[in-house]
């Protein structure tokens, strides 16, 4: 049988992916400073964010997270610390035409995993996409091993797709700068629009 209640949820997370929020500015930065294949395991780590908010809201743990909030505030201050260093290096790296194209190489795979599933962690759009409207979409009728298996593939292609057309619009971005000038003023837009991200996830 035919289940709305998933066709409602990858629509409302496709939704919710598309829309600008502080992962995908984290995202957009990373490529411009590292390049899309350093990217990806970012990506990982924002994913893995979402399938750890699914998982409690399906269980029910959301409810007992709540209770305890000092756990995920810390997560939370640690987002939001990473993308204020994020903001700081894209304001004060020095601007040339070599750094578009070598980039950064001093962090590995797995503080770029952490860094992405904090992001996730502490976002306010994250939580409340998976805490209160993911309840009212999928009813307790609805929800079986069959259903928790397609709602964690989709979060995964659903995000997956996403973060493609991200990544590739940036890439390409990265390549049109060749001075060091318009480096110089993209590193610091997308700098201040990540400033303003940690702001907005501190003031939640």
């Amino acid at each position: 049988m035919f289940d709305w209640d998933f066709v409602v949820f990858v629509g409302a997370l496709s939704i919710a992916a598309f829309s600008p929020g502080p992962g995908l500015a984290a995202l957009v930065a990373t490529v411009l400073a590292n390049g899309a294949r350093r990217s990806i395991w970012f990506c990982v780590g924002i994913i893995c964010g979402d399938l750890v908010w699914l998982s409690m809201s399906l269980s029910g743990l959301a409810l007992i997270a709540q209770q305890i909030p000092a756990v995920f505030t810390t997560i939370k201050w640690a987002g939001v610390a990473y993308l204020v260093y994020l903001a700081v290096k894209l304001w004060t790296t020095p601007a040339d035409a070599a750094q578009v194209s070598t980039g950064s190489k001093e962090r590995g795979a797995l503080v770029r995993i952490l860094s992405g599933f904090s992001i996730t962690m502490g976002n306010p759009k994250a939580m409340l996409f998976y805490l209160a409207l993911l309840p009212s979409i999928v009813t307790p009728e609805s929800l079986n091993a069959s259903m928790v298996i397609s709602l964690a593939l989709a979060v995964i292609i659903v995000l997956g797709t996403v973060f493609a057309v991200y990544v590739y619009a940036a890439e390409k971005a990265r390549s049109a700068l060749t001075s060091a000038q318009s480096i110089r003023t993209f590193n610091r837009i997308t700098g201040t629009a990540l400033g303003g991200a940690a702001v907005w996830i501190a003031a939640k």
